[in-house]
């Protein structure tokens, strides 16, 4: 047996944690209506398509339109995916549709007989018969996930399957006066300031973590750069009254803008100052963002310094090994304590890349601060797809390791244990 076959075995017996989800409910995921086509193009080989040439119109009014014939829906897209299937996006459905529904893979002689079973799974979890179970606990042999409900937290998921995290980005600022009422309605807390405001935030992180959010997370890379500049109070504050004088009833939106940065970055501050004093995890997006176009320079790890210097007691778990920045989150966390390496969602960005950026990794930074899978998805499928590539991914990179003569296999398979277990069980602080 070679180098590669006993980490491949040894790792494919590991009962994994997964450190990053967005799924719903399960009960919620059986009761939906749309076709396994519209919901495996929830996002992700969905904007490969795009980049392989799909006018996104024509994604979202045709191919991810249930109510129209699927066949029709699939000649329609079927040139894209044959271009973009390479991917680790398209690999990852490919190797779900074997395994989970045992079909060869997603072509126009399989996709009729695929959402049958599809829907079929869906029947039967109603029925009582746990796809999630079948998927994350039978298949994916995954111990535990954390689950990241966007675009406000929602705690108390089933804890067979999930740990809630909680996310605070729609808290950082209000957009308008509604906002703020609404904040205060969750909280019980009336709001006529800035302080005010930020004793209402901090309750709702408070409870967050009573009700047992194991961990805060931050996205805001998809809507501004992640640095945060310490602000002086009294410049949050006159942003904060100028928000609550807009006009109740005027449609502002709902999207981060840059005249509100100030407030951002000021309650950003106080967040992580109460995270701080607690010892509590943080993740943040660092890397690239999905979808088709953003700005790629926002989510530059580098951007964060700032933060890691200030906050020494929280742990800062950056996501995505930072893709395509895996080389400047090696340096961040070889230089801090308090850095951490997620690699969920980078073995469907890239298998290889993955593979490359844990090898370098290895070489750089201590075996301890990192974690190596979260799935990263929507829907329950694409998360099975993605821990075979990330189990495959480890086995390889750790079989290099030991060709070069860094490892032993006795080393190579406890590195692949502290990765895919007890490295995010620790810093997350898990009760698995």
């Amino acid at each position: 047996m070679t180098v590669l076959e006993k980490m491949r075995e040894f790792i494919s017996e590991l009962r994994i944690i997964d450190t990053h989800e967005h799924l719903p409910r399960e009960a919620q995921w059986a009761a939906g209506t749309d076709d396994v086509l519209s919901q495996w193009l929830a996002h992700y080989f969905s904007s490969d398509l795009v980049s392989a040439g799909l006018p996104p119109k024509v994604l979202a009014e045709t191919v991810r339109e249930s109510t129209k014939p699927l066949k029709k829906r699939w000649k329609v897209v079927e040139p894209f995916w044959n271009a973009a299937r390479n991917t680790g996006y398209g690999r990852s459905l490919d190797i779900a549709a074997r395994d989970l529904y045992g079909v060869p893979r997603v072509d126009g002689s399989t996709i009729e007989q695929l959402n049958e079973r599809f829907v079929a799974a869906r029947k039967e979890t109603l029925k009582g018969k746990s796809h999630y179970r079948y998927v994350f606990k039978e298949k994916s042999r995954i111990a535990v996930s954390l689950v990241d409900v966007f675009p406000k937290p929602v705690m108390g998921y089933d804890r067979e399957f999930f740990r809630n995290v909680y996310r605070v980005d729609p808290y950082l600022a209000p957009c308008d006066p509604v906002e703020v009422d609404r904040l205060a309605g969750e909280t019980g807390i009336r709001i006529h300031t800035l302080d005010d405001y930020v004793a209402a935030v901090l309750a709702g992180v408070e409870k967050g973590i009573a009700q047992g959010a194991v961990a805060l997370k931050c996205a805001l890379a998809y809507e501004r750069p992640i640095y945060f500049a310490r602000v002086t109070h009294a410049e949050a504050e006159a942003t904060f009254n100028r928000i609550l004088g807009i006009p109740r009833g005027e449609d502002v939106g709902h999207v981060h803008m840059d005249k509100n940065k100030a407030v951002e970055d000021y309650v950003m501050h106080r967040i992580l100052a109460y995270a701080d004093g607690r010892g509590l995890t943080v993740q943040i997006h660092t890397g690239i963002q999905e979808g088709n176009g953003n700005i790629l320079a926002n989510s530059n790890p580098e951007l964060l310094t700032n933060l890691l210097l200030e906050y020494s007691n929280v742990t800062f778990d950056l996501f995505h090994m930072s893709y395509p920045y895996q080389n400047v989150l090696s340096a961040i966390a070889k230089n801090f304590q308090n850095v951490t390496i997620d690699m969920c969602w980078a073995h469907i960005i890239s298998p290889e890349a993955a593979v490359r950026a844990l090898v370098e990794f290895l070489d750089a930074v201590p075996a301890n601060k990192i974690s190596a899978f979260g799935g990263d998805y929507l829907f329950p499928d694409g998360v099975y797809g993605h821990q075979y590539l990330a189990r495959e991914d480890v086995a390889r990179a750790l079989a290099i390791k030991v060709a070069d003569g860094c490892f032993d296999v006795e080393r190579a398979k406890e590195v692949a244990r502290w990765l895919f277990v007890d490295n995010p069980k620790r810093i997350f602080k898990l009760d698995v």
